[in-house]
């Protein structure tokens, strides 16, 4: 068989992988001292101050990630099986080098499979590596090409939002102000994203002020503002309009009567003008949304109320050209619902397992709505042509 020529500068990278194949990556006891934590893609996971642990760990991130979305067919189900990711976690080495041998031929051995072609396929994982970080750098190469996401409390995160930044290979900086990390200069970003949390844009704490002095900034400077949930009543607040309680808490998936909580582009005349923000497009009129907020908000004259609720009526706002707030849950998947199921006050006496059927019904299609909202989004913000 042929041998593959590797470039000296490869070889290490190469030698590394080949070292976690035995315990499995998640497992390796030596990961942060592997060459294989430097290479670019993991240092933009990590960030460029990060220690040696964290950057392990967010290699470990970026291997699913490109087994996930950059491997296909066999190379990605060998690279799982090699590497012992996911189900594959635990599976004593043995097992797994079998398995490999038999995506092959089911009548190989590992003695059969384990020379050339291992060393081929770790190529394989290493350029991918490679080709990870040239991807985002394609992309974006100064931060005007990238998002900042703000969360206000840990686990309400950007959950669809991020599923599609890395889809189209968008960079973004996440900063979780529950943890007490400090705010960047917005203008240098491209865009800016205020997630929800059970803050009130009404508090008189450090923290507020902070937020809302960063929006205000974004908007003087015309960044393009996307606000979820509390990032619409912050927004709104920034701008001179008032949040106050709602008349009725929104909270789950259906009101108190049992009805779907839905928004609608069309409802009143005041909207009808909705359905042809680019916001919207390839969206239906209506569609259903999940809640999770006690207080509203009252807007200016200089905002545009483009979709509206039956029981809280302002549900998503135009701020400017490229400027917008919903105040539903559209980026919420399967995954942050049961995070915030065990730990929301406002969804713990819910019925846990009631509220999880009733998303998996409609999971396919919140999902394809929410990322076509982003995706407008980041379109009318011109990330994305």
């Amino acid at each position: 068989m042929e041998k593959l020529f590797i470039p000296e500068q490869d070889r290490q990278y190469i030698d590394d992988l080949r070292s976690l194949i035995r315990t499995g990556v998640t497992a390796a006891p030596n990961l942060e001292n592997l060459s294989l934590i430097n290479l670019a893609a993991v240092v933009r996971e990590s960030g460029d101050n990060a220690s040696q642990v964290q950057r392990a760990s967010a290699f470990v991130t970026v291997m699913r990630r490109i087994i996930r979305e950059r491997l296909e067919g066999r190379e990605a189900q060998t690279a799982a099986l090699l590497f012992a990711l996911d189900e594959h976690a635990g599976t004593p080495i043995q097992d797994r080098y079998r398995a490999v041998a038999k995506l092959y031929n089911p009548y190989w051995t590992w003695e059969n499979y384990r020379k050339e072609p291992l060393t081929r396929h770790l190529l394989a994982v290493y350029l991918a590596l490679r080709r990870e970080a040239e991807l985002y750098n394609a992309v974006a190469t100064t931060s005007k090409n990238k998002v900042l996401i703000v969360k206000n409390i840990s686990r309400e995160g950007p959950g669809l939002l991020e599923q599609l930044l890395r889809e189209v290979a968008l960079n973004y900086d996440a900063v979780d102000l529950h943890k007490g990390e400090p705010l960047p200069d917005p203008t240098t970003y491209g865009a800016l994203i205020v997630l929800g949390g059970p803050d009130s844009a009404n508090d008189t704490t450090g923290k507020m002020a902070a937020e809302l002095a960063l929006v205000k900034k974004a908007f003087a400077a015309n960044v393009p503002y996307l606000g979820v949930c509390l990032g619409l009543q912050v927004a709104t607040k920034a701008l001179g309009g008032k949040v106050i309680k709602s008349p009725v808490k929104e909270v789950g998936l259906h009101n108190a009567r049992g009805e779907p909580y839905s928004v609608s582009l069309t409802n009143l005349a005041l909207t009808a003008l909705g359905k042809k923000d680019p916001l919207f497009v390839g969206l239906r009129n209506h569609f259903r949304v999940f809640q999770l907020h006690g207080e509203t908000v009252e807007l200016t004259g200089d905002m545009q109320l483009l979709a509206t609720g039956s029981d809280c009526r302002n549900q998503i706002v135009k701020f400017g050209p490229a400027a917008y707030g919903i105040q539903s849950h559209f980026e919420l998947t399967k995954d942050m619902l049961q995070v915030w199921l065990k730990a929301d006050p406002d969804l713990t006496p819910l019925s846990s397992q009631k509220v999880m059927e009733d998303f998996e019904a409609i999971e396919e299609v919140y999902s394809i709505t929410g990322l076509s909202l982003l995706r407008n989004f980041l379109q009318v913000a011109g990330l994305l042509s």
